[in-house]
């Protein structure tokens, strides 16, 4: 599907981090084949990290997004909100609708890949916007609607049963998907973290087990077509 070269590809993200931890070798694959990947950051601000104890600014998470990105080969991203993050979910949801429609009309993706809702609140008024949005509508034909994980939904998160799934095979490029991981410097968390890099790279070995390779992203399907 993406050897053609010919796709538009556009992943929505709650975080900068979350492109990668969700879906790194997809950029990285979907880049390398000549598709136009674009990457949405809803929400970036000033904040202090309990992990690091350090005050992180949205110049800062911004820069460290922009270096993973161009790490990966995708240079094409945006923010929505640059003193937001955390508090997406006091942002009126039409709001939120509205920008996400202003991206899809003028990117025009073939592709669109959103987050698997979490505990968190930024990632459920994403998901939220994110599916009001995607609405089937008559001049909006996308070949999948996909949505990909973030690995803190083992946390007691509702799963969505009635999602068909999708595999993307790393192979080796899963060392570029924790190396691009790694550059978002600010957000490195201990080897015993769910989304530190060394973890990263566990995450991804058992969705590989899952598909019958070594190493995998997983994706959950809400709507595909045939062509």
């Amino acid at each position: 599907m993406l050897n053609n070269g010919n796709e538009r590809i556009l992943i929505i993200a709650p975080h900068s981090d979350d492109e990668v931890l969700g879906c790194g070798g997809l950029i990285e694959k979907a880049s390398s084949l000549g598709n136009q990947v674009k990457v949405v950051i809803a929400a970036l601000g000033e904040t202090i990290f309990r992990h690091s104890g350090k005050k992180v600014t949205a110049d800062i998470r911004k820069s460290e997004l922009a270096d993973a990105l161009a790490y990966l080969g995708c240079i094409d991203f945006e923010v929505i909100y640059e003193d937001k993050e955390a508090i997406l979910d006091t942002i009126p949801q039409k709001e939120i609708v509205s920008k996400i429609d202003e991206i899809l009309m003028s990117f025009k993706p073939s592709m669109v890949f959103i987050p698997y809702p979490s505990f968190h609140q930024d990632h459920k008024a994403l998901f939220n916007a994110c599916l009001a949005s995607l609405r089937p509508q008559p001049n909006h034909h996308y070949k999948l609607i996909a949505m990909y994980e973030y690995p803190l939904i083992v946390w007691q998160y509702p799963q969505i049963n009635n999602a068909g799934e999708l595999f993307l095979d790393l192979g080796e490029k899963v060392d570029m998907k924790v190396e691009a991981m790694k550059r978002h410097v600010s957000q490195i968390r201990d080897p015993q973290h769910l989304i530190s890099p060394e973890n990263v790279k566990r995450w991804a070995e058992k969705r590989g087990m899952e598909n019958g390779c070594q190493y995998a992203e997983k994706y959950y399907i809400l709507r595909a077509q045939l062509f």
